[in-house]
């Protein structure tokens, strides 16, 4: 791996964890519904970048959360309640982090 490529996934990480943080304080004690729904978008976002990209690393993940917060926040999107793009970004951080996942712990890809 290239030093580039480190430092790239290192801010990928870091902007994933910030997302995380920012998503899960009002969800802290997620109930199995929800568990069930992350483990359903999990698996569609790793098909969606398997396909794509070829990989589902830390920097095609913060890319693909990154986008669909920005299309969400085109639509008036604001995080603090479960819906859709909250369930879709929670998806993406507990592939990219998943020993840090206070959501769930999903196998690694």
């Amino acid at each position: 791996m290239t030093w580039l490529r480190r430092l790239h996934e290192a801010a990928a990480r870091q902007e994933l964890t910030m997302l995380r943080d920012r998503l899960t304080p009002n969800f802290a004690s997620l109930e199995p519904a929800l568990h069930a729904a992350v483990d359903q978008h999990a698996a569609a976002i790793r098909d969606i970048l398997g396909l794509t990209a070829g990989r589902a690393g830390p920097v095609e993940l913060a890319a693909y959360a990154r986008g669909v917060r920005d299309v969400a926040a085109d639509q008036g999107w604001q995080t603090g309640r479960i819906d859709w793009v909250t369930i879709r970004l929670l998806a993406a951080v507990s592939l990219a982090l998943p020993s840090q996942s206070p959501v769930h712990d999903l196998p690694a890809i």
